[in-house]
């Protein structure tokens, strides 16, 4: 039997975190002079990648994550580092974003990709490009922080790029898809938000997408978009959550960079500013949120297993290293809706309603693991 105290605890750690937000937020340590402009971040390998935005080198620079000190500068050959605002990746590649366009009048937008493991074994590198415009601009005419086409956050999501777009006009934002691959298009759009402010970055970990950005009063802030939404491109089709960092940064501060460097664990970069109102240094910030952290409760040393898709709509592949001899699904409710003794690798599970539910999955060697799925 599902012992009701496990499943109240399956339940505490599935839905206990709902509540919860950003917490653990610390001042890591001072940028290098090199990226006081600290424009993107991305953690690879182990190390803090960043750059600088518009006129900077075009150049990556890797930075130890622990003290903070610069250990490599990467120079991209054939690259120009117009408005350099965004970094991202896939398993194979780095994606550099000159897509920053605060006049609305660019007509050379592109996004640099370069292969891991050419950035690995060398200090300069060769980039691919890929070019796009938006489907939807028709006025190139220069009108500085007056348009809705600038942006500053990519994402790889589902085979493709992401652009996420910071607009000065009426402070929404539009998500544009573009093709991984080499070539020119006109970026697609594919989703909208009334986020009130200016996203200046983007980074996605468990499927769950976490932006930042700030205001019209210089707050700083993040918006995270929850895993438990429907598939596809389209990925405002859930509510999303603004928490403001007026309590951890000072207004004024701009918040360039965010990515994940563990579970449920990220880095935001701010910017070194210096003006009439205030003057701050180039930082690297940290902070965990739990939602986004693996729902299993496995341990290291036990049985390795996943399943997919998630969330899922007609078939669940299971994916593991060891013999399973019974997979149980229970509702929210802790009823076994479904039993499968010796499974196949894939689960038909299209006669269950939608909603959440948590698997339970036993092994020859009786331990057992738990998983929570989606099914929409």
């Amino acid at each position: 039997m599902f012992k009701k105290s496990i499943f109240l605890f399956l339940l505490l750690i599935c839905f206990g975190s709902i509540k919860s937000q950003i917490t653990n937020f610390k001042e890591k340590f001072t940028l290098p002079n090199n990226v006081n402009e600290t424009s993107g971040l991305l953690f690879f390998d182990g190390k803090i990648i960043t750059h600088n935005d518009s006129g900077g080198e075009p150049n990556l620079y890797e930075i130890d994550s622990l003290t903070g000190s610069l250990l490599r500068t990467i120079a991209i050959n054939n690259a120009s580092n117009i408005d350099w605002e965004a970094i991202t990746e896939d398993e194979t590649h780095i994606y550099i974003g000159d897509i920053g366009n605060n006049s609305g009048n660019r007509q050379d937008l592109c996004i640099y990709k370069i292969l891991k493991t050419d950035y690995e074994k060398n200090t300069t590198v060769d980039a691919e490009k890929i070019s796009f415009s938006y489907e939807d601009q028709t006025d190139f005419t220069s009108k500085p922080n007056n348009t809705n086409f600038d942006a500053e956050a990519i994402i790889f999501h589902e085979n493709a790029l992401l652009i996420f777009s910071k607009n000065w006009i009426n402070f929404q934002t539009n998500v544009y898809k573009i093709p991984t691959s080499i070539g020119s298009y006109s970026a697609t759009k594919v989703s909208s938000a009334n986020i009130g402010g200016l996203i200046t970055d983007a980074t996605i970990h468990n499927n769950n997408i976490m932006l930042c950005g700030y205001d019209t009063s210089a707050i700083p802030f993040l918006i995270y978009i929850s895993n438990e939404r429907n598939s596809g491109d389209a990925v405002f089709n859930a509510n999303f959550e603004k928490y403001s960092l007026i309590n951890e940064l000072e207004q004024g501060s701009q918040i360039e960079g965010i990515t994940s460097f563990g579970n449920g664990r990220y880095y935001i970069s701010r910017e070194a500013v210096n003006n009439s109102f205030v003057t701050l240094d180039q930082k690297l910030f940290e902070f965990s949120d739990a939602r986004t952290q693996s729902l299993s409760i496995q341990k290291i040393g036990e049985s390795k297993f996943t399943c997919y898709p998630n969330p899922v709509v007609d078939k669940i592949t299971l994916n593991s290293d060891q013999k399973i001899i019974l997979i149980s699904f229970f509702d929210i409710l802790g009823k076994v809706v479904l039993d499968k003794k010796n499974p196949d690798k894939t689960i038909d599970i299209s006669s269950l309603s939608k909603g959440t539910y948590f698997l339970k999955i036993k092994f020859y060697n009786n331990k057992s693991i738990f998983k929570k799925v989606i099914k929409h």
